[in-house]
């Protein structure tokens, strides 16, 4: 094994200061949650299959003059489908703790209850990051590649969508530089156009790396985000609800000896003991599945990184 958190290792760090202080300090790390901004399709949990398959039937066909002679057929009409398919892979992290750093600990000190809380929060991180692997595959792009994001890309990436009749709200992954190239391009904005800043109150209804609103356009912006181009560009994207969709499989109470997150949730804990030479381990797992939902429901956002 590796990576043990041990009282002689990170323990010269993690618990000599806390002697002073019991305050943990949480390092910068960006804990973007897109969970909201895509459709969950459903739970495989007991379901018999790891994969669910939806089918996708485009409802487009208007009525047309019947024959005027009242006498000929006008026959059947074509419906046009195609199928979803998700399936739920395993996703997994494990933290490991020595029993002198948990024997010494005391109250706020780092231990086995928060290495717990880090396990459920991994899932999070790792959606963001199956999130931001495939919003780059969406067929239709704006943005000149090298080139910074402007006020311009934007609207030419809701052009793009409303072109396509993509209804509901829309949803914006940037890039943590694209976001900031689109506030400098404000800068020169005149009119009525206005960034609405996230609220405390915004923020607890959407989650972490919520930025705010412009034209109508609730923002993301994320280090997850993938490059594009050999690395010059990043590959952000606009797109309304059920562009990017996602299956989960909870465990439903079946595996003995794990303990539950919330249940909004796939992810589930347990505690793995190993009594020589003393040694605790939190294992998380998850499992579940992320794609592209409907290709026209969304743009990739393609400028400099």
């Amino acid at each position: 094994m590796a990576n043990e958190i041990t009282y002689t290792g990170q323990g010269d760090n993690l618990r000599a200061a806390e002697v002073f202080n019991s305050l943990i300090w949480d390092a910068l790390y960006d804990a973007t949650d897109l969970r909201s901004v895509c459709l969950k399709i459903g739970d495989l949990g007991g379901s018999g299959s790891s994969k669910l398959e939806t089918p996708q039937i485009t409802w487009n066909g208007a009525m047309a003059a019947a024959n005027a002679d009242e006498t000929t057929a006008a026959g059947n009409s074509a419906l046009t489908d195609t199928a979803l398919s998700l399936t739920v892979a395993q996703q997994i992290i494990a933290y490991e703790i020595s029993d002198l750093m948990q024997v010494t600990g005391g109250p706020g000190n780092l231990g086995l209850a928060q290495l717990a809380a880090a396990v459920s929060n991994a899932y999070v991180l790792r959606f963001t990051d199956q999130v931001c692997g495939v919003i780059d595959d969406f067929s239709n792009t704006v943005g000149t590649t090298t080139v910074d994001l402007t006020v311009d890309d934007f609207y030419a990436a809701i052009y793009q969508l409303e072109q396509s009749v993509v209804p509901g709200r829309l949803a914006c992954v940037l890039y943590t530089v694209q976001f900031t190239d689109l506030q400098e391009s404000l800068r020169s904005e005149g009119g009525s156009v206005q960034w609405m800043p996230a609220t405390a109150e915004m923020l607890r209804a959407k989650g972490p790396g919520y930025k705010g609103e412009f034209l109508g356009v609730d923002v993301w912006a994320s280090d997850s985000v993938v490059t594009a181009n050999a690395g010059a560009d990043s590959a952000g994207a606009m797109f309304g609800m059920g562009g990017v969709a996602y299956a989960e499989a909870s465990a439903a109470g079946i595996m003995g000896g794990a303990v539950p997150a919330p249940a909004a949730s796939p992810v589930y804990a347990e505690f793995e003991r190993v009594a020589d030479p003393g040694l605790s381990r939190v294992i998380g797992h998850a499992f579940n599945a992320v794609a592209i939902g409907e290709d026209s429901r969304g743009v990739a956002i393609i400028t400099d990184r």
